[in-house]
């Protein structure tokens, strides 16, 4: 597929993109799927993503051999322009392709990632661990750790929304065991072990519940992560845990509460409330964490003194970047 043309195109991150830009790049394909229209034409409804955000793709010249040709986990070169649509931007594409050997690609530059190695996070997870006083919580973790090594060093928190990038898991997990501590130095009568515990295994399911490429984004949710979802795989991962372990029944018990309440809200996955302080202090770590990484995400790709997009996440909020915080900086 041919990429010359009299138009100038110009390539760009997806961060910089502007409604009316001719734009030509490479993109991590981190969904795909084939749509029709109500006047029954088919066409590709893509996310492209790169380590500065992601962008809706559609491609409306389609063929029968597009699905398979464009699975999501790919590496895709594309061409194309830049539309408003209900103020959200979308990539109208003209030409794309897979790429080669030839492209010299350094799927480094593609994939959101982490600020940080999984690496590092996990190390810092591990010394954590080696603070607790409690032997059968510290066994629990330490276990959860053994068990599930190579996945959390890459694994996303989500397909899309918060932290849905390669070691995102681990990347919420350490920010949430960090604010764990602080909030067990301000309430000492908080069960330290417990909290920071739960905050370990909360979104463990997770690994049960998506599919990931070996690039380390989610490509899709597996049978059991749609029929059961992470919250209840997770209490069966632990129960399993503590049972080898032969963990406490009440550890165990408290421990998969822990997981069943985090979302606090039935219409959210969780069909109890946090019962005990650790736990509603869990909730609190987790839904901070999230909207905090959508707030500072949206304002990463939006102009001082502008709004960002619509959040859905977050109520349909528009975010705010002044241009008072970028003078200060």
């Amino acid at each position: 597929m041919a990429f010359q043309n009299n138009v100038k195109f110009t390539e760009k991150k997806i961060i910089d993109f502007k409604a009316g830009d001719n734009v030509t790049g490479y993109f991590y394909v981190k969904e795909s799927e084939l749509k029709v229209t109500t006047t029954n034409n088919k066409y590709m409804n893509f996310t492209f993503a790169d380590t500065t955000g992601e962008v809706n793709a559609k491609l409306w010249d389609f063929d029968e051999t597009n699905a398979t040709r464009f699975p999501a986990g790919i590496v895709v070169k594309a061409r194309g322009n830049i539309l408003d649509w209900q103020g959200q931007m979308q990539f109208k594409i003209d030409l794309m392709r897979r790429t080669n050997e030839d492209d010299h690609v350094n799927v480094s530059d593609l994939v959101p990632s982490a600020p940080e190695t999984g690496e590092a996070m996990l190390g810092y997870i591990v010394s954590v661990i080696a603070t607790m006083k409690n032997d059968a919580l510290k066994a629990v973790a330490n276990k959860v750790i053994d068990v599930y090594r190579e996945d959390l060093l890459i694994y996303p928190a989500a397909k899309k929304n918060h932290h849905a990038v390669r070691s995102g898991l681990l990347y919420h997990t350490s920010t949430m065991l960090k604010m764990g501590e602080a909030y067990a130095q301000v309430y000492p009568k908080l069960d330290r072990d417990l909290l920071l515990t739960g905050v370990m295994i909360h979104d463990i399911g997770k690994i049960k519940e998506m599919e990931i490429s070996e690039l380390g984004l989610v490509t899709d949710y597996s049978t059991e992560g749609i029929l059961l979802g992470h919250i209840v795989q997770g209490i069966k991962i632990i129960d399993n845990i503590c049972d080898e372990l032969g963990t406490d029944s009440e550890i165990k018990i408290m421990l998969e509460h822990m997981i069943l309440s985090h979302h606090y809200e039935p219409e959210y996955g969780s069909p109890k409330y946090p019962m005990f302080p650790e736990a509603e202090v869990l909730h609190y770590l987790d839904i901070t964490d999230a909207r905090l990484y959508d707030m500072f995400r949206a304002k990463e790709m939006s102009d001082p003194g502008k709004f960002s997009e619509r959040i859905k996440t977050m109520e349909n909020r528009e975010i705010y970047r002044s241009v008072f915080e970028e003078n200060q900086g």
